[in-house]
């Protein structure tokens, strides 16, 4: 009897975990990166968060939020830390300079060329240069992000990549990259995982979301 029982108990379990073979298969991950890595050609303007979990030899920033754009340059928030003490403050990039605004009163530094919108967007930027240099790239699922649903893509960035991208990371990396499903193909997340430099330390996770492509008007309400 209590075998009867089991096999429509399994019969239901084997349905339920079999229950999305009626759906379409994953598509090819090198197809939805390639149209992704295509639509960044013509990228010149994005909203962008980035959050950082762990530090960075070199790179003391903690998150950081606003808009960029090869023609206004970029505005926003900046979480930044340094071996004393940690700052929030606002901050604008015009040309080659960025004011800084926070607790401490305004001050302008020089910008760092490996953060400048033009090394980041267009077709040498360095959002595009991520896509084109992954390897290894495996389609895990669907996944619904910022009101896009995506292609959750695994891959790995070799040091020679990322290094030429972010200059203070010096190793092989792992991303996972959302790509949505809506053509043109945009790429909406990336998560990065940068492994330790040494044994007593942890992996720092850097995840970058990218919203408004094309539509930001750099300034505007801020």
């Amino acid at each position: 009897m209590r075998c009867r029982l089991l096999v429509p108990a399994l019969l239901l379990t084997i349905g339920l975990v079999g229950g999305c073979a009626g759906s379409p298969p994953l598509p090819p991950a090198q197809d939805y990166v390639s149209a992704a890595a295509e639509s960044l050609v013509s990228l010149r303007s994005v909203r962008f968060t980035l959050g950082v979990n762990g530090v960075v030899t070199g790179l003391p920033v903690r998150g950081l939020d606003g808009d960029v754009s090869l023609d206004g340059g970029a505005v926003g928030n900046a979480d930044l830390q340094d071996d004393f003490e940690r700052v929030k403050v606002k901050y604008r990039l015009s040309g080659s300079e960025i004011t800084l605004s926070g607790p401490r009163g305004e001050h302008v530094i020089p910008a760092s060329e490996p953060y400048t919108p033009a090394a980041m967007l267009g077709p040498e930027g360095g959002l595009r240069r991520l896509l084109t240099g992954a390897t290894e790239l495996r389609g895990e699922r669907w996944e619904r992000v910022q009101d896009t649903e995506s292609f959750r893509i695994a891959a790995k960035v070799p040091a020679a990549v990322i290094g030429g991208i972010v200059p203070e990371i010096k190793s092989d990396v792992f991303v996972k990259l959302w790509i949505s499903r809506d053509e043109p193909r945009r790429l909406v997340r990336v998560w990065l995982q940068v492994p330790p430099t040494r044994p007593e330390e942890f992996a720092v996770m850097l995840e970058l979301a990218l919203t408004r492509h094309n539509a930001v008007v750099v300034g505007a309400g801020r």
